[in-house]
């Protein structure tokens, strides 16, 4: 057994942080070691604050995608082109970054099939479920 408290990444980082704040900048007397030291505390406790938050994030994003794919299969109907329909099903199975990217393609590539009142119901939803994720990650900034 180690004779040393484990500490979670995100803690350890907020530590080093407050030791950078609190004990290494005030004691610096040049003005820019201290100025560095300042800097590298706030860059550390956002890191720390985006350590913390990962996970709820990736289950708040997989969440999202769920819901934004039964939300969009809720629109398709029986002139929704084939393409789009099974890239609706890919984001219901996969939930990632890269089937919500392939969604958009084929959206964009459906577009004239669409028409424009469909088009921009669907991409609106995606839109809004992307937007959420930004303001979602954008916390640990605040």
């Amino acid at each position: 057994m180690p004779d040393y408290i484990q500490l979670a990444p995100a803690a350890l980082l907020e530590r080093i942080a407050r030791t950078l704040k609190t004990d290494i900048g005030p004691a610096v007397e040049a003005a820019y070691p201290k100025t560095q030291a300042f800097m590298a505390a706030v860059v550390l406790q956002k890191l720390a604050g985006q350590l913390r938050l990962a996970d709820d994030h990736a289950t708040a994003g997989r969440n999202d995608m769920q819901e934004l794919a039964a939300e969009l299969a809720r629109e398709l109907d029986t002139t929704t082109p084939p393409s789009l329909r099974a890239a609706v099903q890919t984001l219901d199975h996969d939930r990632d970054t890269a089937s919500v990217s392939r969604l958009i393609e084929t959206l964009y590539a459906t577009r004239s099939e669409l028409g424009e009142e469909g088009f921009n119901s669907l991409i609106g939803r995606v839109r809004a479920r992307l937007r959420a994720r930004i303001d979602r990650e954008m916390v640990y900034a605040a």
